[in-house]
């Protein structure tokens, strides 16, 4: 049986490639696949981004009304659960996954870090009015999940509360720099 769709209409922000001499105009959250996918010319190998590249401030050159076909019913939380990685707050489980697939290999985030972690392994938070952590809910990492990949004598999931607590109590030096000497797999 194939569920139900709502048609949700809206319009997306265009933007430049920012390869040098690259033309192309594609909707902003294409952008990263159409560097992945090119070859040559500034866009590196197929299938690689050069880390020169910043994603985060793309010239806008236009809008494009899009049209996309949401289920009816999605399993979806309405907690905000903390990326061990950067300490950003997400919608649930898979607002993590997705950040985590959209930011491999970038900023502090392991290549493949969303096949390797569990849903359950992000630390539910609070968020304030505007979004900032001031709390840790609910914060255990199950134990199925290793130290995967950080084998030092620490349990992962005691690392990842100790960066929560760090963010939720307005350390955001601290946590970071915890995060990159205690979650580093050099």
């Amino acid at each position: 049986m194939t569920p139900q769709t709502n048609p949700h209409r809206n319009a997306e922000k265009v933007v430049k490639c920012p390869v040098d001499g690259c033309e192309a105009e594609k909707l902003s959250r294409g952008m990263h696949l159409h560097v992945l996918r090119s070859a040559g010319n500034g866009h590196g190998p197929q299938g690689e981004v050069p880390e020169h590249l910043d994603f985060e401030n793309l010239e806008e050159v236009g809008t494009r009304e899009v049209e996309v076909n949401y289920p009816e019913e999605r399993k979806t939380e309405s907690v905000a659960r903390l990326c061990p990685y950067c300490g950003k707050p997400f919608k649930g489980k898979n607002g993590v996954l997705i950040h985590l697939g959209q930011v491999e290999g970038r900023k502090n985030h392991p290549a493949n870090a969303s096949e390797v972690h569990e849903p359950g392994d992000f630390p539910v938070v609070e968020l304030d009015e505007v979004e900032n952590v001031v709390a840790v809910v609910e914060g255990r990492i199950p134990s199925s999940a290793g130290n995967w990949p950080y084998e030092e004598s620490v349990p992962v999931e005691r690392v990842y509360r100790l960066i929560a607590e760090l963010l939720a109590e307005g350390h955001p030096e601290t946590a970071a720099r915890a995060r990159s000497l205690l979650l580093t797999d050099e």
